[in-house]
């Protein structure tokens, strides 16, 4: 019998028991109230396909892939057990007993074909010689304008970014349960990225370089307060800590230094930094369930409405994308309103002021 990738999870798995502290702030079972959605019943299921008392199945592996990969659960849990790792190991073992969706099979072959997850042979990084290693990732090299921009603003702050050729960092391959692919695909990474010292735009990419591949990365965040000049915008903003800065990365006070750097009054949600709010957009959840994705994001936008703030600030690209249809959603039920902006708008506009 083929050694599974649940197998090195057992004594955590056996750890996570009798405890529910994980189910205060898990997005999902705070939306479908179902147990088995939680992180604890998920650890559950994981375990029982590991001892064999469960059968991969349908039911499971739709349980199993409705995860944001928030870690708020790896956050509260006093044992520290490693379930976002669990839940990674028990899709790859479903992916491997045949269970992967169309959908998610449909990025790998576009990550495989295209090296982005949207399968879009256009899509290229916008090469420049520089002295700084600058990773862009799939979200921003999708959204042209945002890129140059942040590429304009590093250049006015006197940095030199280096951008070349790149393909997507792999973590959705992981996230995903596609171990195989992955590991073909790490090598190609590596070899194109030998680097060890990054500044990347996206969140993900910035916490999956530094987990995965030990690599020394910086936010973007990160390198602009370094080389911001004081400036005086005169907003009023909330701010929504990504979950792959705050819970990963440990990235909670530069963005926050940043917007009072340059005159943003910040209005906070009563959920931030290291427990601030999943906005539904990851684990691949915005693809294969769009409407639980959409309810995560309606519950965190009403958050940001309730702080009276009428602009809300987000680095990350999922964030902004999840994070605007919901304020579109709140407005249009009568909810209140709320203007929705990546980082690099504010950082721009008051470079340009």
């Amino acid at each position: 019998m083929a050694e599974k990738n649940l197998n090195k999870w057992q004594e955590e798995m056996n750890i996570c028991i009798r405890c529910a502290y994980c189910f205060e702030g898990c997005p999902v079972f705070q939306s479908t109230k179902w147990e088995s959605d939680s992180a604890r019943g998920k650890t559950i299921l994981a375990y029982g396909l590991l001892t064999g008392e469960l059968k991969p199945s349908k039911y499971i592996a739709e349980k199993l892939f409705q995860c944001t990969y928030c870690r708020d659960c790896s956050e509260r849990c006093s044992a520290k057990v490693s379930i976002v790792d669990i839940i990674a190991a028990a899709r790859a073992d479903l992916v491997e007993a045949g269970f992967a969706t169309d959908i998610h099979t449909g990025m790998v072959k576009n990550v495989k074909e295209t090296g982005n997850i949207f399968g879009d042979n256009e899509i290229k990084a916008p090469k420049q010689k520089g002295t700084i290693p600058v990773y862009i990732g799939c979200q921003y090299l999708a959204r042209p304008n945002q890129t140059k921009m942040y590429l304009k603003i590093l250049e006015k702050l006197g940095v030199k970014p280096l951008v070349k050729d790149e393909i997507c960092c792999g973590y959705p391959l992981y996230a995903l349960g596609f171990r195989k692919e992955l590991a073909e695909h790490r090598k190609k990474f590596l070899e194109m990225f030998p680097e060890q010292e990054i500044i990347a735009l996206c969140p993900t990419c910035a916490a999956y370089m530094h987990e995965e591949y030990g690599k020394k990365v910086k936010h973007i965040t990160q390198a602009i307060l370094e080389y911001m000049p004081e400036k005086n915008l005169g907003l009023k903003a909330t701010y929504h800590d990504p979950c792959d800065l705050s819970r990963v990365m440990g990235i909670t006070e530069e963005p926050r230094e940043l917007l009072k750097k340059m005159g943003i009054e910040i209005v906070e949600m009563d959920r931030n930094r290291k427990t601030s709010h999943c906005c539904g957009g990851g684990g691949g959840i915005l693809m294969s369930d769009v409407g639980l994705s959409d309810n995560i994001g309606l519950v965190r936008i009403k958050q940001a409405i309730a702080t009276g703030a009428p602009l809300l600030i987000t680095p990350c690209p999922t964030c902004e994308q999840v994070l605007k249809k919901a304020a579109a959603t709140a407005r249009e039920n009568g909810d209140g309103e709320i203007t929705v902006k990546n980082l690099s708008d504010v950082v721009w506009q008051a470079l340009r002021s």
